[in-house]
């Protein structure tokens, strides 16, 4: 008897949801587009547990060279200098999720093809999941918290050993997310600590630019789009009205001083600012600011 004609788009091709689901679940996360397997990238992807054996995969972060070199006939013997190298250590684990089908009957009650059902919800699940596993990541302040890397609100006075503490120092006048805390926060990453933050390079053509991009919290891109510096260069620019940030809606608001603005859904702390205001967390990345291993492709 002759096998029926099955189209990969059919309900019944379970084996090609593996590529798609992947593909689909990244393509629908707002991190995407800043992952990559290069160390200029934000997100640096790792996929050699992909090929090999293993359950962990390093990262390696090299310092930049600080020595001064040397000039005309100086001898170069003598003077060189070490590289530095900082490692990230990555576990890679199992992570599954399964929707239950209740038989062929179930599937037959409805108008709808419940298998593909099943797939989408599966997609929406690990793109979610991804997202809030590199939001975790991003702003969790029990490890590797330092003064150089933090500003509560707009002033260095702010801070605090105790996280709680440099929190309840956030005020709702003057510590809200504007184009000048923007540029405090990119010259504190480019010059205080002993690691400067290394800006992420951007391609377009010929050009080739380094930026920062910050993720930020709906509310605090709510109070920069009521910044008068931001609403004057987005309303002055030429620009169709409908290509303007303060119109779209879309995630990307624009970019200021060298920083890339991303609305994203960044942690909020209920209570915990001055007078019990909520405090939000944003993070301003530069290169390899996180790192994704993947030890096989989703099934």
């Amino acid at each position: 008897m002759p096998t029926p004609t099955i189209d990969t788009t059919h309900g019944v091709s379970a084996e090609q949801w593996s590529n798609e689901v992947f593909s689909e679940y990244l393509a629908q996360n707002p991190f995407f587009n800043f992952m990559g397997t290069s160390s200029h990238n934000i997100i640096q992807v790792k996929e050699e547990l992909t090929k090999a054996p293993g359950d962990a995969v390093t990262v390696q972060l090299r310092a930049k060279l600080s020595g001064a070199g040397v000039s005309g006939a100086t001898t170069l013997k003598g003077a060189e200098e070490d590289l530095v190298f900082y490692d990230q250590r990555l576990l890679v684990d199992t992570i599954r999720h399964g929707v239950l089908l209740k038989g062929e009957m179930s599937e037959k009650r409805v108008a709808f093809d419940l298998r593909n059902q099943a797939r989408e919800a599966l997609v929406d699940w690990a793109s979610d999941k991804l997202r809030q596993d590199l939001v975790t990541a991003l702003t969790n302040t029990s490890a590797g918290r330092d003064r150089s890397r933090y500003l509560y609100g707009m002033t260095d006075a702010n801070w605090n050993a105790t996280h709680a503490t440099a929190l309840a120092n956030v005020d709702a006048t003057n510590d809200k997310l504007t184009t000048a805390a923007i540029s405090r926060a990119k010259r504190k990453a480019l010059l205080e600590g002993d690691r400067k933050v290394r800006p992420f390079v951007m391609k377009d053509g010929n050009k080739v630019e380094e930026v920062f991009v910050l993720f930020a919290h709906p509310y605090c891109v709510r109070d920069l789009l009521a910044d008068a510096d931001f609403k004057a260069l987005n309303t002055y620019i030429p620009t169709k009205m409908g290509d303007s940030v303060l119109v779209h809606g879309q995630r990307y608001k624009g970019m200021w001083d060298g920083v890339m603005i991303y609305e994203t859904e960044m942690p909020l702390v209920a209570d915990a600012g001055a007078g019990s205001i909520d405090v939000a967390h944003n993070v301003l990345c530069g290169a390899q600011a996180l790192a994704v291993a993947w030890g096989k492709r989703t099934n």
